[in-house]
């Protein structure tokens, strides 16, 4: 018993590390995936025309670059979605499986990245704190193509590192690939180009050298690159207002919301970002618990630790790397004017924000062991102290996402909880004419979630009040708001003897929507 203890000990110190990393990646699964059916409570309106183009994608074999039916948007996650879409079915769980998946993948290359530039053990840490923060974790879960920018980055982070250091080709190819893969997934990442434009002027006039040894490899990146971005340029020379649209209207820059002051505009924008992560975050529900920060309190204060790491050492590239990847990938919410402080325009900081929290976590570490070099029970205590921290950090993450955010009425309201249960009704509710009277962006989870299920008519106000009478069956749904007693008014004096019933939510008995039926 004794040997078969001591192998089983020897074959842990051995493999700790892949253990843990083991664990991480378990870790990072369970928050990806635990209830991924019913939280997020709904599907937003946006995740829902994400579903309609990938109708167009299933079954028109409409191949596109960029899709326009709900704003410019990068369709490379909608074909991910898609293969989900195509074999679970239009349900809320087939837009998120593959968030979900590109959230555990996220937290695999920043342990890969960050085990190349600073070493295992920050490694490890980064993994594990970014497998359990609640805002990346928000992020995972939405049916949102923002949730691969994370991942994006880590690969060219990841591939760049290899290709700088051990100057093969196939590295450079690989980086230069999933960087120009990056600008297919969501607008924000554009901005990760200045993290490569600068690390060639770094490159140029600091290690001048290696680019010297290294022209055949740029040069094959730099094909690979072009090559990669070809169907994306032509559509945006094609169509560059369809293509820029959206970035225009959030910008700073626009006079509608800066009010003639885009400098004070600019300013406010980048305090409001800054102060995200350990002072006040993103209010809106689909992005974050309102107003929380985005770190908890011992995360944050270890990335301002990083940060000042990061910064006294700027003179090694991997450093310079990193403060650049982190600044970088906040400038598409500070560049912006609307929502602020917008966590989701944010998450491209989280594969960098975590590693740099990760080398304050490890800086204090070793300082630690360094002070007490022999002391055992000093080490132990110390490691203790930490492992507590990081245990607490899970714990919070835990409840800050499945205890209060999911219990938050605004979360429900955020995530058309109404909407997706008008569309479980008229799945289930099928007579000779249905009616859903809602507007028309409000419609789109239903929309989705009844395509090839249900039959209905979408109408206004207007046309509800023009409809002839008929002397079928008929139901008329639509959701509770400012505007549905006047609709009750409408339908009571066209059908005088018509049946109103209130459909109220499962989680607060809130009203969600009335149905009036006509036999």
């Amino acid at each position: 018993m004794k040997k078969n203890n001591h192998k089983l000990l020897d074959f842990i110190q051995r493999n700790g590390g892949s253990i843990t990393l083991i664990g991480i990646i378990f870790l990072a699964i369970i928050f990806r995936f635990y209830q991924l059916s019913t939280l997020p409570p709904g599907l937003h309106p946006d995740e829902a025309a994400n579903g309609l183009d990938i109708f167009r994608i299933l079954h028109n074999h409409d191949w596109r670059v960029i899709y326009n039916t709900n704003g410019p948007r990068e369709a490379l996650f909608f074909y991910f979605q898609a293969f989900f879409v195509g074999i679970v079915g239009n349900t809320v769980l087939a837009l998120r499986i593959a968030p979900a998946m590109f959230g555990v993948l996220a937290v695999v290359f920043v342990y890969l990245y960050t085990k190349d530039w600073f070493g295992r053990r920050t490694a490890l840490i980064a993994s594990f704190l970014m497998a359990v923060n609640p805002w990346v974790v928000t992020i995972s879960r939405d049916g949102f193509r923002a949730s691969m920018t994370p991942l994006m980055i880590a690969l060219v982070a990841y591939f760049g590192g290899l290709a700088f250091k051990k100057s093969k080709a196939i590295y450079f190819a690989l980086a230069a690939l999933f960087f120009g893969l990056g600008f297919y997934t969501y607008t924000a990442f554009t901005m990760f180009s200045l993290v490569v434009v600068g690390g060639l002027v770094y490159l140029l006039i600091f290690r001048r050298d290696w680019l010297k040894a290294n022209v055949r490899n740029l040069l094959i990146s730099l094909a690979v690159l072009l090559v990669t971005l070809i169907p994306l340029v032509v559509t945006v020379v094609r169509h560059p207002g369809d293509s820029t649209a959206r970035a225009g209207g959030t910008s700073f820059l626009n006079k509608d919301l800066n009010h003639g002051k885009p400098i004070q505009t600019l300013l406010d924008s980048t305090t409001k970002t800054l102060l995200q992560y350990n002072y006040k975050g993103d209010e809106n529900s689909r992005h974050n618990l309102p107003g929380e920060p985005l770190l908890n309190t011992f995360v944050g204060i270890m990335l301002i630790l990083g940060l000042l790491i990061a910064f006294s050492r700027f003179g090694r590239v991997k450093y310079a790397a990193l403060i650049a990847m982190f600044f970088a990938m906040m400038l598409p919410a500070i560049l912006t004017a609307e929502g602020l402080p917008h966590a989701l325009r944010s998450i491209g900081t989280a594969a960098s924000a975590f590693t740099l929290a990760a080398l304050g976590i490890d800086y204090l570490l070793g300082k630690w062991y360094k002070t007490f070099p022999i002391n055992a029970p000093a080490r132990v205590f110390g490691t203790l102290t930490f492992g507590l921290l990081l245990l607490l950090t899970a714990l919070i993450g835990w409840q800050q996402y499945f205890v209060a955010w999911a219990q938050d009425p605004q979360t429900y309201e955020s995530y058309s909880e109404n909407m997706v249960q008008i569309s479980y009704y008229l799945n289930n509710n099928s007579v000779q004419n249905n009616y859903l009277v809602a507007g028309g962006y409000e419609a789109n989870p239903v929309q989705y979630l009844t395509y090839n299920k249900s039959q209905y008519k979408l109408l206004d106000k207007n046309s509800l009040r023009d409809l002839p009478l008929s002397s079928n069956s008929q139901l008329f749904v639509f959701p509770a708001g400012d505007s549905s007693k006047d609709l009750v008014s409408i339908l009571q004096a066209k059908y005088p003897n018509g049946l109103l019933s209130e459909h109220n939510s499962t989680f607060n008995n809130k009203l969600l929507f009335y149905s009036f039926k006509v036999n």
